[in-house]
């Protein structure tokens, strides 16, 4: 938790922080964001305070979280575009790191010498780089949701729902009081908060008092909202098979948001028996950006509205000795079309459950179910025991039976269910009088949007996969049909079947001292790559055929196929084997070296010899390393050069170098003969074929010995 203090009041920061504001010191939640209005569209790890968002990536660079047990690679964790790897670790580092972030922000007065920590409010640089508004924000999902689930665990919502279609005798459902009911929803339609709701199409029941009449296809006319909250799970996984307890549900839960779980209530009826919700539930399920750690929550833990859990009480393995809730008030407000501001529906409290979140996730994996960092586990409907305190138009309106009013009379607006462009707020916030401050959650909100019921085809939306296609465009490859390190680059835009414009660079003619390619790489080289980003709308050029293959690796990892091989040792010795060449062979055999030595040695030593012993040494190193590692595979060895059954960055760097060596004659058949049975392979490769310097649009004949094989 953030270190406590003596003060009379909540602590202050150096930063500007309202004493209203749903994110002060005691809170220090974590979300997803990216900063476009400053060219930063790349989603990164962040806290906020006040209307201050925070960039934890830099801060992680910047070494700040140096020195926190088990948090060996902050840089990489909170450089992520996910809270994944983050929520992964145990809770003592999530600690850990909320308690450096505290010592960071609070101010020198109330931070005293114990808890206040200069590195980031001394540093203008990093403060500049690193801290925003939050006006210049995009919020993105927290996570990779893997799993959501969703329970039933209010017992005020399920007594409502229960006495409306089968009478107040049988309100609940034998097994209710003895399990936390759920079900499994849909992950690839969670969205993040201000995401618009287009009213779900779907099978109705054509008679409301006779089901044996069928169905019809239409609009849903009974659109509801659902006042809920979720929690992450976090820390390491489950083995299958294994269970977890109440003490490891307190390490599991990472953090909480706000949810709408949008219904459509006609669609239900019909769909529900006998598996329960379906097309009803999965079309929109809204989340808070912000996810509140659980430390931070800690100090509203209270009664839940049930008090006990004593008849029945529940079996062992849901028994909480600490059987509490959190007191978090929540409220629900819509406004309509021509509506000046949201009205309020609903003020309920998260502590209006019978079932905690700790014995959610211990009966969702009673049964061994693994648990995994980011999945999404729901509260359900959270309705109180007034008519104020319940969470859903169905239990406001009474199935329908009366109106809401928007406002009191001075909007005129009444609601049963919702309209088309309702725009509908949760928030949340808890807080207490001589506390550490507010803690907050910001708003849950969607606007509705009229239903397309027309069976056209589907809109696609922009996948991860294709993000990166559609942010860099007009791919152009300046090179030499003849450079090995450009060959290296065709071969990975084939490897990623990315197309490109190539811009021949004359080496033999000396184009690349121009002055107009001196503009596009410096060091007067080929290979560069110059593409649009749609996202700033710049011109961006790169130079090194290393650095141009990592950004395309980076940026399309699931575009096409991947030159770097998955398991962390493969891929070291596959850069190994390119950085043999890239460093070890390729800077011996340029043009200018050569014409450097030929100029300094005034014709006692040639250039070209130079290049060809250097080349022979090198592809030796390669042969020994090449074949070693084919003899240590044994019978499991590939065709490529690290043994793998796909070619890797050390084919893509090895086959050109080759190339090469023809070209100043290397007895390669005496020198590397296990390379050549890999050369072979590879050039059968489409990537190798199509990028090949005799298929290029400015290739010259060349003799046939330099094509291929032999030595």
């Amino acid at each position: 938790m953030v270190p406590s203090t003596s003060l009379s009041a909540p602590p202050s920061s150096w930063l500007n922080v309202a004493p209203t504001s749903d994110f002060s010191l005691a809170n220090l939640p974590f979300g997803i964001c990216s900063f476009p209005a400053l060219h930063q569209p790349r989603p990164r790890c962040c806290t906020i305070l006040g209307n201050h968002v925070i960039d934890l990536s830099l801060l992680a660079e910047a070494g700040l979280f140096d020195g926190i047990d088990g948090l060996n690679s902050a840089s990489s964790v909170f450089a992520q575009s996910t809270l994944n790897a983050f929520m992964a670790l145990s809770r003592s580092i999530w600690t850990a790191v909320r308690v450096r972030l505290f010592s960071l922000l609070v101010s020198a007065v109330d931070g005293g010498d114990t808890n206040c920590n200069s590195a980031l409010s001394s540093n203008a640089a990093l403060r500049a780089a690193a801290i925003h508004p939050v006006s210049e924000v995009k919020m993105h999902l927290p996570a990779e949701i893997g799993d959501y689930t969703d329970f039933y665990s209010s017992r005020e919502h399920a007594t409502n729902v229960g006495t409306m279609f089968r009478g107040k005798d049988n309100a609940l459902q034998p097994n209710w009081l003895h399990l936390p009911v759920g079900y499994h929803g849909r992950s690839s339609t969670v969205c993040i908060s201000g995401t618009p709701v287009t009213r779900p199409c779907g099978q109705l029941q054509k008679d409301r008092d006779d089901p044996k009449q069928g169905s019809t296809y239409g609009p849903c006319r009974l659109m509801d909202f659902e006042l809920e909250m979720a929690f992450f799970v976090g820390g390491a996984d489950n083995e299958m098979g294994s269970r977890l307890t109440i003490d490891d549900a307190k390490d599991r839960i990472f953090g909480f948001v706000l949810m709408n779980d949008w219904s459509a209530r006609d669609i239900q009826k019909w769909e529900y028996v006998p598996l329960g919700p379906f097309g009803a539930k999965n079309f929109c399920t809204t989340i808070s950006p912000w996810v509140v750690p659980i430390d931070a929550l800690e100090p509203f833990a209270c009664q839940t509205s049930a008090i006990a859990q004593s008849d029945p009480a529940p079996l062992p393995y849901l028994q909480d000795p600490h059987y509490s809730s959190y007191n978090i008030k929540l409220e629900v407000a819509i406004q309509g079309e021509g509506m000046d501001a949201p009205a309020t529906v609903c003020t309920s409290n998260f502590a209006n459950l019978y079932w905690n979140a700790r014995q959610q996730l211990v009966h969702h994996a009673v049964t061994g179910c693994v648990m995994r960092a980011g999945d999404l586990l729901a509260s359900g409907t959270i309705s109180g025991g007034d008519e104020t305190a319940f969470g859903s138009m169905l239990e406001l309106s009474w199935k329908g039976s009366r109106e809401v009013k928007l406002g009191g009379t001075s909007t005129g607006q009444v609601r049963k269910f919702l309209n088309d462009g309702d725009n509908v707020v949760i928030s949340g916030r808890s807080e207490q009088q001589g506390g550490m401050g507010r803690v907050g959650f910001g708003t849950c909100e969607g606007k509705i949007l009229p239903a397309t019921p027309n069976l056209t085809p589907a809109k696609t939306t922009i996948t991860a996969k294709a993000a990166g296609l559609e942010r860099y465009k007009n791919v152009k490859l300046y090179g030499y049909w003849r450079s090995s390190s450009t060959w290296r680059v065709r071969i990975a835009l084939a490897a990623k079947g990315i197309s490109y414009e190539t811009s021949s660079v004359n080496l033999l003619d000396g184009a690349q001292a121009s002055e107009d390619h001196s503009q596009i790489n410096p060091m007067k080289q080929v290979p560069s790559l110059e593409y649009q980003d749609a996202s700033s709308g710049s011109t961006v050029r790169l130079s090194q055929s290393m650095a141009i293959i990592e950004f395309l690796e980076e940026t399309f990892p699931n575009v096409g196929a991947s030159l770097l091989p998955s398991d962390p040792t493969d891929r070291a010795i596959a850069r190994e084997i390119a950085e043999v060449v890239n460093a070890g062979i390729q800077p011996l055999q340029n043009l200018s070296v050569m014409k450097c030595i030929d100029e300094e040695s005034k014709g006692s030593m040639l250039g070209k010899a130079f290049a060809k012993d250097s080349i022979a040494n090198g592809l030796s190193v390669l042969e020994k390393l090449v074949k070693t590692r084919h003899s240590n595979l044994g019978a499991a060895c590939g065709p490529y050069a690290i043994g793998t059954f796909a070619p890797t960055i050390a084919d893509a760097y090895m086959v050109p170098q080759l190339y090469n060596g023809r070209r100043f004659e290397v007895d390669l058949s005496s020198v590397c003969p296990t390379l050549l049975k890999v050369e072979a392979a590879a050039l059968a490769h489409s990537w190798f074929q199509v990028s090949h310097p005799d298929e290029q649009p400015d290739a010259l004949p060349v003799p046939k010995k330099a094509k291929t094989g032999g030595g």
